[in-house]
């Protein structure tokens, strides 16, 4: 069975790929989905009022909570794509290139690589925006803040670029180390081809797969990430829907300890985040069964 056939056979692949349109329709067509009236905030508004009327999910904070879940949906979309992105290229490049070297080049590259896995992303998020506000203050923007400002990255999507690669260099570094002892790489070697090529036509093809199944996977994870760090106030600009949990934190246990009472405050972020991260789950399993050699017959 092709890889396509099986991953359309399984109705958990169906699943994903429906909670995945919907939230990439959501992200294109968010400002077509809202009223003037109801994406504007109004910071006076302090209580949380009911769905009905102009908020049909309420309002939190002087946000309307319809309008922060249209729009972060497109957010976590550009985060967690730009991210998984650049951890992926990141860590496969080095991974790949360890791994064929070997010897003194590659125990360094993974010595390196455990150093970065034993720091904390929460202590980079700080320190990073602590760095960049500091610099702002000083007078002249650093040529990383302008970096950042053209490239749209905020601390956050920086710290996660910087610390998340690791699992990519790890598990391209694996496979190449026992691929590049395969018969036909012998043999593309003998021909004449040089690094370069026996890596990029011979090696990475053949075990891409895993980092292409981690990377659906990881698309979910960075939104959650970036979800908690607005949560917990290290970084408010980096997520919508964490903007949004913050703003109704204060209502999650309602009156008179009755969680309902403001439920609109916290219960449709969390399912958004809950059908985001589940949609990217089923979606890495489904390619995992499909690109794994030993599941297609």
């Amino acid at each position: 069975m092709s890889s396509r056939r099986l991953f359309l056979s399984r109705l958990g692949n169906w699943l994903a790929l429906a909670l995945v349109t919907l939230f990439v329709v959501a992200a294109l067509a968010g400002p077509r989905l809202l009223t003037p009236s109801v994406a504007q905030r109004d910071p006076f508004k302090k209580l949380p009022l009911p769905p009905g009327g102009e908020h049909p999910l309420g309002t939190v904070g002087g946000s309307d909570v319809w309008a922060g879940l249209v729009l972060g949906a497109r957010d976590a979309l550009r985060l967690g794509l730009t991210v998984t992105a650049l951890t992926a290229v990141l860590g496969v490049a080095l991974g790949a290139v360890s791994g064929y070297a070997g010897g003194l080049t590659n125990a360094v590259l993974m010595r390196l690589t455990d150093a970065f896995l034993a720091f904390p992303a929460v202590a980079a998020v700080w320190v990073i925006g602590y760095v960049l506000v500091a610099s702002s203050q000083a007078g002249e923007p650093t040529s990383l803040t302008v970096l950042m400002i053209r490239l749209r990255l905020s601390p956050v999507m920086l710290a996660l670029i910087l610390f998340s690669w690791m699992p990519y260099a790890r598990l391209i570094n694996t496979t190449v180390t026992r691929l590049k002892r395969e018969a036909y790489v012998e043999a593309a070697r003998a021909l004449g081809a040089g690094p370069e090529r026996i890596i990029l036509r011979h090696l990475l093809p053949n075990a891409i797969a895993p980092a292409v199944v981690q990377a659906a996977r990881d698309i979910g994870s960075m939104v959650i990430l970036a979800t908690a760090f607005a949560f917990v106030g290290v970084s408010g600009e980096s997520s919508q829907w964490g903007s949004l949990l913050l703003s109704g934190r204060d209502y999650v246990m309602g009156a008179a300890g009755n969680p309902l009472r403001y439920w609109w405050t916290y219960l449709p972020v969390s399912l958004a985040l809950v059908l985001f991260g589940v949609a990217r789950n089923l979606l890495g399993d489904g390619l995992n069964g499909a690109l794994n050699p030993r599941q297609r017959y």
